[in-house]
């Protein structure tokens, strides 16, 4: 299945389980609302520090709630989201934050001259598109590793750094010009939350769609 397809498919099940996806994703998209204010505050150290683990446990609420709906069905979620934290949302946001520390032997790289910045952002946009499949596989208690990302996305290079790569980014460029507009905050604050919402929903379920085609490929060359 190539990138269109992925896509299509994904933007399919948005359409097909919008009504319990909705209510599943209001209260984390509630709690993103009430974070994204929080900007208003001064901040020092510690309380930007509770605010950024905070953010990460609603993107991490959001992502498994999203991947459950697409891959397991709207039964695999209570009616109105995910309101505890067990292991598997924990297993999820070490792997965000993995995946971030992964980054870090090459930056140096990027103080090369010239060529240095294109290719530490490539080398780090290649890494994420290759272990990005470990998420879906946690969301659904399938265990996954980055080792199985890397394993399952050998042969699918291409195609997943169109979904987690270039997807999001040209997703996101009305969210970034809504961002631009002065003294407008809280009507901006919206409009821009909304479009992330949206984006981040779209990109989650072509990642979800994504591993189901990659699995698929995997279990029938096994046959």
């Amino acid at each position: 299945m190539g990138f269109k397809k992925v896509i299509f498919a994904a933007i399919g099940y948005i359409i097909e389980y919008n009504k319990p996806l909705a209510k599943a994703l209001l209260f984390p998209f509630s709690l993103y609302m009430l974070l994204d204010l929080s900007e208003l505050l001064d901040h020092n150290f510690f309380t930007a520090l509770v605010f950024s683990i905070l953010t990460l446990m609603v993107q991490t609420l959001f992502a498994i709630t999203t991947h459950r709906m697409i891959l397991l069905g709207p039964k695999s979620i209570p009616e109105w989201g995910l309101f505890k934290w067990s292991k598997r949302e924990t297993f999820f946001a070490l792997h965000i934050v993995g995946l971030s520390l992964i980054t870090i032997p090459i930056m140096p790289l990027g103080s090369i001259p010239f060529l240095g910045g294109p290719i530490f952002i490539g080398l780090v946009c290649w890494l994420f598109s290759r272990l990005s499949l470990v998420f879906p596989a946690i969301a659904i208690n399938q265990g996954g590793s980055f080792k199985s990302s890397w394993e399952l996305t050998k042969k699918h290079q291409m195609l997943m750094f169109l979904v987690v790569i270039v997807f999001p980014i040209t997703l996101l460029i009305p969210a970034y010009l809504f961002s631009l507009f002065p003294y407008t905050f809280l009507l901006t604050s919206l409009l821009t939350n909304l479009l992330m919402t949206f984006t981040t929903i779209l990109v989650v379920a072509a990642l979800s769609a994504s591993y189901k085609v990659v699995c698929h490929e995997v279990y029938e060359s096994k046959l």
